[in-house]
């Protein structure tokens, strides 16, 4: 419907002027040039929003957003933890298991809440439903990971908190997988 077209857009618009507060506010005394660069191509994709109908179109121009995003958010770490791309099963580095486990942590908070009000988590807007995924704990999760995930994992990287010493080899697998210490040190700072 109309109406949660409009709310898939408000989402996306929301979760993509996050980024940029983010990326501003990290950037702002170094890679001051690069932020500002991948700030202006975030807002285009912003403009285009209203005229995105449907989700594959909103979730076209989110994933566009985040190609620009994440190289940049990357480079902002310290050089011991910078990364070009967001990585996802498995996550290649410790910020990007850092992200990982956040998300986790916060998609649970979500599905928590909606229980909490009564509303099902597998019914959303801008995520596809189906039976497996909690679709509208993932939509009203989108817009906060910039500014409660995204933000605290760079932070307690910067503040140096969070280092290289808390990833480890997955057992048998590729990857990297957080220590009990930086699990720990990362769930402190959220």
């Amino acid at each position: 419907t109309e109406q949660q077209v409009r709310t898939a857009r408000a989402i996306v618009d929301a979760k993509i002027g996050h980024q940029i507060v983010v990326l501003q506010r990290f950037g702002r005394r170094t890679h001051r040039e690069e932020v500002r660069t991948a700030v202006g191509q975030m807002r285009q994709y912003r403009m285009m929003l209203p005229d995105a109908n449907g989700q594959a179109e909103l979730m076209g121009l989110e994933g566009a957003a985040a190609k620009t995003y994440w190289p940049c958010y990357g480079s902002l770490f310290p050089e011991e933890l910078k990364f070009e791309e967001r990585s996802r099963q498995p996550p290649r580095d410790v910020a990007n298991s850092a992200l990982g486990f956040l998300y986790t942590v916060l998609q649970g908070e979500c599905v928590t809440a909606l229980h909490a009000v009564g509303l099902d988590p597998g019914i959303g807007v801008l995520h596809s439903t189906n039976d497996r995924n909690p679709s509208l704990a993932f939509d009203l999760m989108e817009e906060f990971r910039p500014l409660i995930v995204d933000r605290t994992v760079l932070q307690a990287a910067r503040r140096r908190s969070l280092t290289a010493q808390h990833g480890r080899s997955a057992d048998d697998k590729p990857g990297v997988l957080l220590t009990a210490a930086g699990r720990g040190t990362i769930l402190t700072a959220y």
